[in-house]
């Protein structure tokens, strides 16, 4: 009865999947349609959500005969409510498309995540109910602040101290310090300093709004880089270099000055390719896995075997074998989805994040005050950097860098991050400090 339930259910699951994207697809265009029509496809969205939470749990629960997964069930559905009613509470009109979006990636996490490892899914799950406490936060305090690009270099400030601690006492993994170990917990400081970094660079370009934000904004910028490369951090530095570049380059919008970024990048690049041998070790996993098959190739090995026995439309929920992944519960979780839920889902899932990505760069360019216009800007982009090196890693379209998957894969850190950059996003408009007489300041 359980394996019939499992092989219906890659029909079931992909229905979801595909109901979902579609209507992503039509919610880029939310602009051009009916605020009833626009509800409705929402309303279509959550109730796929739901579906698809629901789905994967009970097969769990009938798999494994352990009523964990119905109470955690319950508690994933309660948790998707408050995040609704707090963005309600927060802001208006929000968009409830790229809300939908963060639920759909947050299933797959809670779903795979279950499946992989029961222990890491109940703490997901406990880092999303702190995440969404510590966000709500954060926006009434960014509310309290008055003029806050005016803070720029408080937050440049934070972050190289924050990068520096890490470069000094963090602990080596993989190759490369990416963590601070208090005990059994362990926190990744690069996250924070994501939005600490776009707080600066935006406040830099806004307050002057001439060749000294450009050369402020350069000279933090390639502070926070050259930290995270001394820390061996590269995947990080990377993201940070193209969140700065992109952003320069959308606040100025002088090509002279993005070829010139982009060639001093390109140099950097080729020196820490010489320069640290785990880079190049993972160049040689990327060009020939097979040939350093029992060493340096056998997780992206791995990853393209477990995509490829998945086929089309997946070998079933608890029905393939991704726990043969090392790490599969962080860099390599879009394997394990790709072969349960099949190539269709998983360029499924490929869409949505695009669709994403798109939405944010949307609420950024319908922001009022243009420092949270450039945050968002950098959000969208620090969005979709992580999206293409993480799934282009998985997939061998290029080396793998060690990064997340935002809020599907596993990680304290990085959950709370997204958390909080989607709740900023979601309230920029509303993100301004009024006084006792009511006059406002952006």
């Amino acid at each position: 009865m359980v394996s019939v339930l499992i092989s219906f259910s890659r029909i079931t699951l992909l229905a979801f999947v595909l109901a979902f994207t579609f209507i992503d697809i039509i919610q880029i265009f939310e602009f051009k349609n009916s605020e009833v029509f626009g509800s409705v496809m929402s309303t279509i969205q959550s109730v796929m959500v739901v579906l698809l939470l629901c789905n994967t749990s009970i097969i769990l629960y009938l798999v494994r005969e352990d009523s964990i997964y119905l109470f955690l069930l319950a508690g994933q559905l309660l948790l998707f409510a408050l995040i609704g009613i707090s963005l309600n509470k927060l802001t208006y009109p929000m968009s409830k498309a790229l809300i939908n979006n963060m639920m759909f990636f947050l299933t797959l996490s809670f779903a795979f995540l279950e499946r992989l490892s029961q222990g890491r899914a109940i703490r997901q799950f406990v880092f999303a109910i702190v995440s969404l406490i510590i966000s709500i936060i954060v926006i009434m305090i960014l509310r309290q602040i008055k003029r806050i690009e005016s803070f720029m270099y408080v937050f440049a400030a934070i972050g190289i101290i924050l990068l520096l601690i890490v470069s000094l006492a963090g602990k080596v993994e993989y190759g490369a310090k990416l963590s601070l170990s208090f005990g059994n917990i362990s926190i990744q400081p690069s996250e924070f300093v994501k939005l600490s970094f776009l707080f600066f660079i935006s406040g830099c370009i806004v307050t002057y709004k001439d060749f000294r934000g450009f050369l402020f904004a350069s000279v933090g910028a390639g502070l926070h880089v050259i930290i995270l490369v001394l820390s061996k951090d590269l995947g990080t530095a990377l993201i940070f270099l193209v969140a700065y570049v992109l952003l320069i380059f959308i606040a100025y919008k002088n090509y002279i000055v993005l070829g010139l970024e982009i060639s001093v990048a390109a140099i950097g690049g080729i020196l820490a390719y010489n320069l640290f041998p785990h880079i190049q070790s993972r160049f040689i996993a990327w060009s020939d896995p097979l040939s350093v098959v029992d060493d340096k190739g056998y997780q992206i090995s791995q990853s393209l075997f477990a995509i490829g026995t998945g086929g089309w439309i997946g070998s079933g929920f608890t029905a393939g074998q991704p726990t043969k992944i090392p790490v599969v519960t962080k860099d390599f979780i879009f394997a394990a989805m790709a072969e349960e839920l099949g190539t269709i889902a998983a360029i499924c899932i490929i869409i949505c994040l695009m669709c994403t990505c798109l939405q944010l760069f949307n609420v950024a360019f319908n922001c009022e005050e243009s420092f949270y216009m450039l945050v968002v800007n950098g959000i969208a982009i620090i969005f979709s950097i992580q999206t293409i090196l993480n799934i282009g890693g998985v997939i061998k379209f290029i080396p793998s860098t060690g990064v997340t998957l935002p809020f599907i894969s596993y990680g304290g850190s990085s959950l709370l991050s997204m958390f909080i950059c989607f709740y900023v996003a979601e309230c920029s408009n509303d993100l301004f400090y009024i006084d006792n007489k009511g006059r406002r300041y952006d």
